[in-house]
């Protein structure tokens, strides 16, 4: 009888004592899940946010970005073009050995009001016995100046953009004329440009590393 007790309180001591370790472990597992759960939020805190800033925005709705030679026309001379309703505006052009137009130089793209502005021949006179057809090229420009005044250099596939809310791209992707590499250093400003199929737009956003700054266009 006594050698049964004995063994039931040894088997009910070794329970216990597997229970107590069992306990321990989780606690410890429990404890350990804790400090690394502290130590990401302080790791977290303690790296600095993006910080960037539009400094300035705008949009051509219109823009004549080059012209297309439907017909050359023929006994012209080299000379300029001018297009109607267009600021700033100016091109040139050459002609072969029959005065057929070749070729077109824009100078400068005009800011249009209209999507149909007219070419016409601006200096010298010309006095051509086929009359040249010319096209224009429309586009819509987006501008805007952005400057990375916090201390993160970001690269700029973690900067997104978007147009009107929708359709998002990265900075890089979206491939914009002034974007020379895949970092935007800290206190750079960008001079951007997106060469866009005419539509409208009327407002701006980047988002990076949970900021998001937006302008009108």
């Amino acid at each position: 009888m006594e050698l049964e007790m004995a063994g039931s309180v040894g088997i009910g001591g070794l329970i216990i004592g597997v229970s107590l370790l069992v306990v321990f472990s989780m606690a410890v597992q429990t404890m350990s899940y804790q400090m690394e759960s502290s130590m990401d939020s302080i790791e977290a805190a303690a790296e600095p946010l993006p910080s960037f800033t539009v400094d300035s925005s705008d949009i051509w709705l219109f823009a004549l970005e080059g012209i297309t030679i439907t017909d050359g026309g023929t006994d012209y001379v080299n000379g300029t073009l001018v297009a109607s309703s267009c600021t700033g505006f100016s091109a040139s052009f050459t002609v072969d050995s029959n005065g057929v137009i070749d070729a077109v130089s824009i100078t400068s793209t005009g800011d249009c009001t209209t999507s149909t502005p007219v070419i016409t021949f601006g200096i010298p006179a010309q006095s051509p016995t086929i009359t040249a057809t010319l096209a224009p090229v429309m586009k819509t420009y987006v501008f805007a100046e952005v400057t990375n005044d916090g201390t993160v250099t970001l690269p700029t596939e973690d900067v997104w953009l978007f147009f009107d809310g929708a359709n998002p791209q990265t900075l890089s992707g979206s491939n914009p004329v002034g974007l020379s590499s895949e970092y935007w250093y800290s206190g750079e400003t960008l001079d951007l440009r997106w060469e866009l199929s005419p539509t409208t737009h009327s407002r701006l956003a980047f988002t990076s590393g949970g900021r998001t700054v937006g302008t009108t266009l």
